[in-house]
């Protein structure tokens, strides 16, 4: 009969094969989105998600979306002073209806 394995013995190989040390490192773009652009550009794109290697951000317009997709190579080469993986920023418009 085997014992159970100690918790400490199984978590960080769990962890590991779940890429949870990559996803917490790559919240630091969406919590230094602001930073990351500036204010300006805060005010219309706000990040709101981000996986193993792409950044979610919601814009408030098509204007916007379109102005962002322009400066996504940019943007991405600022991830760099985080060390995170991030390759890829996919922008979508905001839904902002409102309840009736």
């Amino acid at each position: 009969m085997k014992f159970p394995k100690r918790i400490n013995d199984i978590l960080p190989r769990v962890l590991k094969s779940m890429n949870i040390e990559t996803r917490i490192k790559n919240w630091q773009i969406v919590e230094n989105w602001t930073e990351i652009v500036g204010k300006k550009i805060a005010q219309h794109a706000k990040a709101t998600t981000v996986d193993t290697h792409n950044l979610f951000v919601e814009v408030d317009n098509p204007v916007w979306q379109s102005q962002l997709f322009l400066m996504k190579k940019t943007i991405i080469k600022k991830f760099k002073k985080y060390g995170v993986n991030i390759k890829d920023i996919k922008f979508r418009i905001a839904d902002h209806q409102e309840n009736e």
